[in-house]
């Protein structure tokens, strides 16, 4: 989600690349609460896994073996995110470093 630009228009591949580029500055502006229903399995080794298919009245007997406890989530928070340009003088001295390392493997 972004509330300043029109992300609508950009692919999952371009906001992919936009999310991992060195010149962006991922920020996190708020979480939004959505509902969910998931199952969590904690096993008695630590272990944890994900049952969202689980039907907590008649549970799979594999499943369960050596299980310790099961969580039962609601909801989950998925944050709003705003992705903005590194300032200038920044995003010059890592495009610099790059054209560089780039210059030296060759």
């Amino acid at each position: 989600m972004c509330e300043y630009y029109s992300c609508s228009q950009l692919t999952g591949d371009q906001l992919r690349e936009l999310n991992v580029s060195p010149l962006m500055d991922r920020q996190v502006l708020k979480l939004i609460p959505r509902r969910c229903k998931l199952f969590i399995i904690k096993y008695l080794d630590g272990t944890l896994k994900e049952a969202p298919d689980l039907d907590p009245n008649n549970p799979d007997r594999q499943l369960m073996q050596d299980v310790d406890t099961v969580y039962q989530i609601g909801k989950e928070l998925v944050p709003v995110i705003v992705l903005k340009p590194k300032p200038k003088p920044e995003r010059d001295r890592i495009v610099k470093e790059a054209v560089e390392s780039k210059a030296k493997r060759k």
